[in-house]
């Protein structure tokens, strides 16, 4: 895998609500999930969870999924603020100790079955070409 994806963690009390969450992140969040979401063990999440956001988890979650984004670390915090997921849900960007971590484990996480990203509508279609367009390229 050369391409070096942005992640999201995904922490909440079920599956179907981790399928939710991530479905929102596509729908109204404008992210793109590269390849299949895959489950993690709790213990991993709460590590990861405590090596970005520096602080102890304070509640137990029975269901952990990461999935890869097609954007910036920024860009996809700045969405998420906008969208209010209904799940507990941490950017790993793609340098540090987190990713490269995830990424070593990757194939030995099982696939997320049962997620299937939702079909954008025109309108978003739309409204997602023109911002590309709109937005300055990051460097």
């Amino acid at each position: 895998m050369s391409m070096r994806n942005t992640m999201v963690l995904v922490r909440t009390d079920n599956f179907q609500k981790a399928s939710i969450a991530l479905a929102d992140l596509v729908r109204y969040g404008g992210m793109e999930i590269r390849g299949d979401p895959r489950i993690i063990p709790p213990a991993l999440s709460d590590w990861a969870f405590e090596k970005i956001s520096g602080e102890k988890p304070r509640r137990r979650f029975r269901a952990h999924v990461v999935a890869q984004i097609d954007l910036s670390p920024a860009k996809a915090i700045g969405r998420l603020m906008d969208i209010h997921p209904p799940a507990h849900v941490l950017v790993i960007p793609p340098e540090g100790e987190v990713w490269e971590e995830l990424i070593r484990l990757w194939r030995t996480f099982e696939k997320l079955h049962g997620f299937h990203p939702p079909k954008r509508t025109k309108a978003e279609e739309l409204r997602k070409k023109r911002e590309e367009r709109e937005e300055p390229e990051e460097f």
